[in-house]
């Protein structure tokens, strides 16, 4: 039936270009809902405007989303007419992987967080894009399971310096094997070596620089949000 068709379709490229649900609705300017309902086929009416939106979003139009079979062509890359949200939405430039890679969501931390918390779909840049024998065989990871974020400072200095960029597994969240973690320490979203701080009376963590120079903290799990285990890093020549 067209309505899962159109799902798989609109599922195959959120992956690709690493959306998420809300991602690609506030992007496109519609509601949450309706990406959702079309993703587990509750929509009647999959069509229309609202659709038209998505699909420029995704680099594509509407008609390659209802009839995949009859549009796709594999030998030539898809555009479609960029669509511009309106003025309170920030412009989104979206870019279709070339063949053999995949998109990987980038957090630009330079867009800057305060004290309120980490919400990724505030920090969505446009993707990276890696090659997917590296993403799927490598790493064993879906496009969607990963984060590219640029360190900024001299704190990870000599491991990582400013500018490096490093490649987040989200699914690797769990800090009771030390190690380097991207995660929101209240503060702000930075990449540090993090451990659980065994000897403190509360549930703690324990945040360190590999720079000397900077010294050691400590912050209540609570306020903690680990994004994920840094797994590969690259840096300009």
């Amino acid at each position: 039936m067209i309505r899962s068709v159109v799902a798989d379709e609109l599922e195959r490229r959120m992956t690709l270009l690493g959306f998420t649900q809300k991602a690609l609705a506030r992007n496109a300017g519609v509601g949450d809902t309706y990406v959702r309902d079309i993703l587990k086929g509750k929509s009647r009416n999959p069509g229309g405007e609202k659709l038209e939106r998505i699909a420029a979003i995704l680099g594509c139009t509407a008609r390659d989303l209802l009839f995949p079979a009859q549009t796709r062509d594999t030998s030539r890359t898809e555009r479609a007419e960029p669509y511009s949200p309106p003025a309170d939405q920030p412009e989104v430039t979206v870019e279709l992987n070339p063949p053999g890679y995949v998109a990987v969501p980038f957090l630009s931390l330079k867009a800057g967080m305060g004290g309120c918390g980490y919400v990724e779909d505030r920090l969505l840049g446009r993707p990276k894009f890696f090659e997917e024998d590296f993403v799927r065989g490598t790493l064993r990871a879906s496009p969607s399971d990963l984060r590219v974020i640029e360190v900024e400072g001299q704190s990870m200095e000599p491991m990582l310096q400013n500018g490096d960029m490093v490649l987040v597994d989200t699914r690797r969240t769990s800090i009771i094997e030390p190690g380097i973690f991207v995660l929101f320490d209240g503060d702000g979203v930075v990449c540090k070596w993090v451990e659980r701080a065994h000897d403190a009376t509360e549930p703690t963590v324990r945040i360190k620089s590999e720079n000397p120079r900077f010294s050691a903290y400590c912050v209540p799990a609570e306020q903690v949000q680990i994004v994920g285990r840094v797994v590969w890093f690259a840096r300009k020549l």
